[in-house]
């Protein structure tokens, strides 16, 4: 008799199917993805890192340390039998400094360095500064009236301190004005008097401008032949 029954509907709540993954939250949307991802290669078959430390090392004992080689050999200041130290480790040096007597050949090298020549005390208002004055007073320093053409024989017998002239680069010059203010003497301004004694003052003190400094003294030019 049940078919006389009309079946009735029924109705049932439908589950949501089962998923492994878990529902991505809306705040995570923007969020990168792992790295490597979870289900890839890399991720499983990465090894997993080890942190062990290296045990330390064993101690040597004083029985393992090797012994010191025969080579070794202390060296004697005694000399070794009949052979003598070399003269290097004997002789003491002496650097350059000679403890006794004299050495011939320093005193011949000695003797061959020019000494260096010392300045004359000057009397009073003889000066660099007195020269100047007097040069630039206007008095006559020359002795002659007008340029002269000197010859070699005229220059010779200018060779006193009272009428000395000397010849300097084809220049003659009265120096006996200049005499009692030469920074060197009289007596070494008087070895050019009467010749040419441009080498002498080349060799002494070429840095000096003779130009300048004897300009009122000149008297003319050398003539040679």
């Amino acid at each position: 008799m049940s078919w006389l029954v009309p079946s009735l509907p029924t109705w049932a709540r439908a589950t949501p199917a089962s998923s492994s993954t878990t529902p991505i939250e809306e705040d995570d949307v923007d969020a990168p993805p792992p790295f490597p991802l979870l289900n890839s290669h890399q991720r499983s078959s990465a090894p997993a890192p080890s942190f062990s430390v290296a045990p330390p090392s064993p101690k040597k004992s004083l029985e393992d340390v090797e012994p010191p080689s025969d080579l070794n050999i202390a060296i004697s200041d005694s000399p070794l039998g009949n052979m003598a130290p070399p003269p290097s480790t004997v002789k003491k040096p002496s650097f350059g400094i000679q403890t006794g007597g004299s050495d011939p050949s320093a005193q011949e090298a000695k003797g061959a360095v020019k000494k260096k020549r010392a300045k004359v005390a000057l009397t009073p208002g003889h000066s660099a500064l007195d020269w100047a004055r007097l040069t630039s007073s206007g008095e006559d320093l020359r002795g002659v009236s007008g340029f002269q053409r000197v010859t070699m024989a005229e220059l010779k017998e200018h060779n006193t301190p009272d009428d000395a002239w000397s010849a300097f680069n084809g220049m003659v010059y009265n120096i006996t004005p200049y005499l009692p203010f030469h920074p060197g003497g009289e007596d070494e301004l008087m070895r050019v008097a009467g010749r040419d004694g441009t080498k002498l003052f080349m060799l002494t003190h070429s840095w000096v401008n003779m130009d300048f400094m004897l300009k009122e003294c000149m008297v003319g030019v050398l003539v040679r032949g």
